[in-house]
C-alpha cells in the first residue's frame, strides 16, 4: 500500500482524490458528508488508475507520512484495485459525487485532465439530488475481476447492509462492522433477506493466535452465507448511518470468503 501510494507525484499527468470523514491535520470536519475513506488515483499518461478503499480515520496525509500511525487499538480494513483504466476511474467518480458524497482533502488534477470528466466534477465537489435512489455500479480491474460498487447518499434513509446489498446480491449476509449505537434490524421489510452481526473475530482456524471483540474492531466488511460474496465497505450497519453516505465493494472470492467464514462468530 505504501508503495503505491508513494507513486503520487505532483508531476506528468498523474493525479488524485483523497477523502475521509476524519481529514488528516485537523478535528474540523462536515457531519453532512459521506463515511467515506479512500483515494481515487489515475495517470493520463498510461490510461491507469487505481483505487484505494479503507477504514482508518485520518489517513493518508499524501504531504507528510504515508503510512496510518501504529495502533494494536482497532482492527481496520484496506482494498486497493488496479482499475481497468480511466474510463472505470470515471464511472467511480460519477458515483461518488451522487452518493457516497465523500469530504475530499487532498487533490492534485493535471491540467490535461477532461474538465467536463466525472474525476474532475468530483474534485469540484458531491452533486446530491434528495430523489437520486442508491445504485450499483459494475466496473473490472486491470486483470478483468469483476466488481460491484453498491452505494447510498444520505437522503435515502434505510439500512445500508440489510436493505441495499443484500437485496442486490440476493444473499443473506454476515457483517463485519464498527458498532457504536443502535444496530438495525437483523431482517428486511419484506423478510427476504437477513443480516448477522459478528461480535468477535478468533483467526485460531486460519493458523494465526489472534482474537478479539467487536468493540476493538473498526473494519467493515461482509461476506455471504451461500455464493462466496466478499464486500469491503466504508461504511457501518448502525442506525446513524442512514443519515451518511457511503458504499462497499462487493466480488466473489472463494479463497478469501472460505477464510472469512471460518473465523466469523455470530450474536446468539
Amino acid at each position: 500500500m505504501n508503495r503505491t501510494l508513494a507513486q503520487l507525484e505532483k508531476q506528468g499527468q498523474v493525479g488524485w482524490i483523497a477523502y475521509n470523514d476524519e481529514r488528516p491535520g485537523t478535528d474540523s470536519n462536515n457531519g453532512k458528508m459521506g463515511h467515506s475513506k479512500g483515494v481515487l488515483a489515475f495517470d493520463l499518461a498510461t490510461d491507469s488508475a487505481f483505487w484505494l478503499l479503507h477504514s482508518w480515520p485520518k489517513f493518508p496525509a499524501l504531504d507528510g507520512d504515508i503510512a496510518p500511525p501504529p495502533s494494536a487499538e482497532y482492527g481496520q480494513t484496506y482494498l486497493c484495485i488496479t482499475l481497468k483504466d480511466i474510463k472505470t476511474a470515471n464511472s467511480i467518480a460519477e458515483q461518488m459525487r451522487h452518493q457516497q458524497e465523500p469530504q475530499l482533502y487532498d487533490c492534485h488534477i493535471p491540467k490535461a485532465l477532461d474538465r467536463e470528466s466525472s474525476l474532475y466534477r468530483l474534485s469540484q465537489g458531491v452533486d446530491v439530488n434528495e430523489t437520486d435512489p442508491p445504485s450499483n455500479t459494475l466496473f473490472h480491474s486491470q486483470a478483468g475481476a469483476p466488481f460491484q460498487l453498491l452505494a447510498k447518499n444520505r437522503h435515502w434513509g434505510e439500512d445500508f447492509w440489510i436493505d441495499w446489498v443484500g437485496p442486490q446480491l440476493k444473499v443473506d449476509l454476515n457483517v463485519e462492522t464498527w458498532r457504536r449505537g443502535t444496530v438495525p434490524s437483523t431482517e428486511d421489510d419484506d423478510q427476504a433477506h437477513q443480516v448477522q452481526d459478528l461480535l468477535y473475530i478468533n483467526l485460531e482456524s486460519l493458523g494465526v493466535n489472534y482474537e478479539w471483540h467487536y468493540t476493538k474492531d473498526h473494519a467493515k466488511w461482509a461476506t455471504s452465507t451461500e455464493g462466496e460474496w466478499v464486500c469491503v465497505a466504508d461504511i457501518n450497519r448502525q442506525k446513524s448511518q442512514s443519515k451518511r453516505g457511503g458504499g462497499a465493494i462487493c466480488f466473489c472470492n472463494r479463497l478469501l470468503w472460505e477464510s472469512l467464514s471460518k473465523i466469523e462468530q455470530f450474536k446468539e
